[in-house]
Order: structure tokens, then sequence, then C-alpha cells
């Protein structure tokens, strides 16, 4: 009761009201626990640990209620960082002993993943919005690498250890300027050979630098808003020369050059994760900004949810990995990924298209499938992982209820983009666009 009264919501919609009120913030509570890394679909031990990059986006749905709580484990987050700037894929809590992930399957391809230090800097910069514990900053904690005795080689602020992940991602680029995808980007089933770039990642750190030119304007520290301005320019500029199909951005660019998630490709012609993030990274002129969520829109909407790419794949190819793993319409191949949709909520209301952004959360809300539950087959008071999409014969169908990143995400889409209630560093935001 105490985490949950901290936050209620009232508006014509009763079904939006009863997740945002009670279970949707439950769900984030779970979830921030967990992870993925025991539950109904998942073993634990060893198999699944905490995700970096998943517990870094979920801490953001319970700082609102718990920030103390989300502050320690954002420091857990940041002891699994190494002294590059990069970060272990995940980590088991009570050792402290990172892994990287499937990654060490494919003796070919790189060891990391191209997203996964980044999404920490703005786990950092929400709490901090929260909190207004600018002193957080100055907190020392360790990088992962350890000397023979157990004993950090290196210590940093936590500014320190952000600063680093930004540079790591600026020092790490391809042939077109883009980020190189690593091993994947936060879509762990593309997996193209060495050299490939992600446009996400690109997106990302777009993103990352936008909070931390925020921060720094609040800091008054004209250096770093100088510095970090000159990195976003950069990679705006080398997104926007390279990244335009014509009416969406692509998802890819293959070691050779060759783009993925366009018209040029037989399967796998758009991403979603690539519109959204053009618009969150602020890296879409408007024109391109609507034409790319117009093609969200027409090309990737169902009636239960946005997919993640269409079409789906229809054999293997080793060389894109394991998205070819999955029928067409199933998971990461053409599927309903739910973490996906709040972006694209997110990225609709910053356009100012409140009928389309509630459009898709109540599409996708659970307590609207309880009529169809034969259908859904999950929880119709949580978020699953996937639902499979128009391709596939059983279209509708949800797994991997509970832990997903889809909690945290709709709520933060919900409640401070629809909603509009956003704290900044100098106080609460109100600026909510609704139908």
């Amino acid at each position: 009761s105490d985490y949950l009264e901290k936050v209620s919501v009232t508006t014509p919609d009763a079904d939006l009201n009863r997740m945002l009120s009670i279970c949707n913030p439950r769900q984030c509570f779970i979830t921030f626990n967990w992870s993925r890394y025991l539950s109904l679909y998942q073993l634990g031990n060893g198999t699944r640990e905490l995700g970096y990059r998943d517990s870094s986006q979920d801490v953001m749905g319970i700082l609102d209620r718990d920030p103390k709580s989300g502050k320690e484990l954002i420091i857990k987050l940041l002891n699994v960082q190494k002294r590059n700037g990069s970060a272990l894929h995940q980590f088991n809590p009570l050792t402290m002993i990172g892994g990287k992930g499937d990654s060490v399957e494919q003796e070919d391809r790189p060891k990391y993943y191209s997203d996964d230090h980044l999404w920490a800097v703005i786990a950092v910069c929400a709490y901090i919005k929260e909190t207004g514990d600018l002193g957080f900053l100055k907190k020392s904690v360790p990088f992962y690498e350890k000397d023979k005795k157990g004993k950090p080689l290196e210590k940093g602020t936590v500014l320190a250890h952000v600063e680093r992940a930004i540079e790591f991602t600026k020092g790490d680029v391809g042939r077109h300027g883009l980020p190189l995808l690593g091993y994947a980007d936060w879509n762990d089933t593309v997996n193209l050979r060495t050299g490939a770039e992600s446009m996400f990642s690109a997106c990302l750190y777009g993103k990352v630098l936008l909070e931390m030119i925020e921060l720094a304007e609040h800091r008054k520290d004209r250096n770093a808003i100088k510095k970090f301005t000159g990195y976003y320019k950069k990679m705006k500029d080398a997104f926007n020369k390279h990244g335009w199909d014509g009416k969406w951005y692509r998802g890819y660019f293959d070691c050779d050059g060759s783009p993925l998630g366009s018209k040029k490709n037989k399967e796998g012609k758009i991403y979603i994760t690539s519109q959204s993030w053009a618009v969150i990274a602020g890296f879409a002129p408007p024109d391109r900004a609507d034409s790319a969520l117009d093609s969200v829109y027409a090309m990737l909407n169902t009636s239960k949810g946005i997919k993640l790419s269409t079409p789906g794949f229809n054999i293997y190819d080793p060389a894109k990995g394991g998205i070819t793993t999955y029928p067409p319409g199933a998971k990461e191949n053409g599927g309903i990924f739910l973490h996906t949709n709040p972006w694209v909520m997110i990225a609709e209301t910053l356009r100012g298209n409140g009928k389309r952004a509630y459009k898709y959360y109540a599409q996708i809300n659970p307590v609207s499938k309880n009529d169809s539950i034969d259908e859904f087959e999950c929880e119709p008071y949580v978020y699953p992982q996937n639902i499979l999409g128009d391709e596939h014969p059983q279209f509708g169908l949800a797994r991997n209820s509970w832990l997903s990143g889809t909690a945290s995400w709709a709520y933060q889409a919900a409640t401070k983009y629809i909603l509009g209630v956003q704290p900044s560093y100098s106080g609460l935001r109100i600026d909510p666009c609704i139908p």
C-alpha cells in the first residue's frame, strides 16, 4: 500500500486507471527485483542473470515510488561497467560476477553489446531528476576489472562512469560513422558479422547526449555542454546522411555496407526501433519524423499491437543471426514485441499526436484482453514480453508475462508523456498529450 499510494491516476478510461494505479506499478516492482533472472520461463542458475540493459530500464519504472532502492540498483550496475566504458551484458546479483551473454556462443562475433552501457546513463539522469540528488554524481564506484586478490583496479565517480560510457560509443563506430553493432543492440537476435553498424544504438547515443547536455546546463558546466553538443551534431548528421531510406529510417548496415530495414530488402524491410528512437533522440527533422511514424502505423501496426519488423524471415540465415530462427510473426521475427510499443507512444507524443499515442496504449493494455483470454492466454493484468503477430497462425497469443521491459516503458509512456507528469532538474513539468 505504501508503494502503490504514491501515485494515483484518474481519467475517463477505467482500464488505464487500474493499470497505472495498481497493476502496472506492481509489475514494475516485480521486474525491478527480478529483471529476467528467474521466472516460469527462465531457469536462473547462470543461464540468465540480471541484465545490464534490462535493469537500467526497469529501475526507471520505480523511481517515482522508491528512489532509494533504485539508487542501490544503479550502483550495482555501474559496478559491472568495464574501464573502457562498455558493460557486461548480465551479472549475478549475489556474487556480482558479470557475464557476456549469448555473445560467447559465436567465436567470430564481438563479445559486447553496443547498447548496454548507454542505458545506465539514462537511469542515472532519471534518478537525479526525480530526487534532485546531484551529490550522487560524486559518489565513487569501482569499475569491474579486479586484480588477483579481487580488488578493483580502478574506481571513478558516477559522473566519470557515465562519461566513459559515452566515450566508448564515440570511439566505436564503423564506415558510416555510426556505432558498431557489437554482438547485438537492444534487439538481441540481430547478430550480424563484425563491422556491422546499428541505427538504434546511434539514436540511443543521441538521447544519452541530450540527457548529458541537459544535466550540464543545470550544472552550468560550459565545457561539457560544448563537448556533448559537438558529439551530438556529428552523430545526428551521420544518422540522417546514411540512414534515411525514403519513407523511414534503415535499421542496420551489415559489415559490407549493405542496409537492413530498407525497401531494398525482401524480408525485414522496416524495424520499429529506428523510427521511434529517431524522434526520441531528436535526430529526425519534422518531415522525416512524421513520415517514419506514419510508416510504422501503415506497415507495422495491428489490432493487437505494433510489430517489431516486417516482413518476417522465412528461413534460417546464419549471417543475420537469431532473428531468423523464429517463424514469421514470432518473437523478434515480425512478432509484436511489446517492449518497443511504448517507444512509439513516446515518439507520437513528442510530435503532438495524442490520439495515436493513446490508441497504441489502449490496444496493448492487458486489461482489454480479459474477454479474449482463450486467445491471449496470459494474465490480463500484466504485460507479456511478446504477442504473436499477424504473419503467424496464432495471431494474438501472448508469452513471457511479468518479467518484461514493457512494464517500465508502458508506465513511463503513460505517466510522463501521455499524462505528461515529467520530473526535471528544476521541478515537475506538466505537459500532457492526450486525445
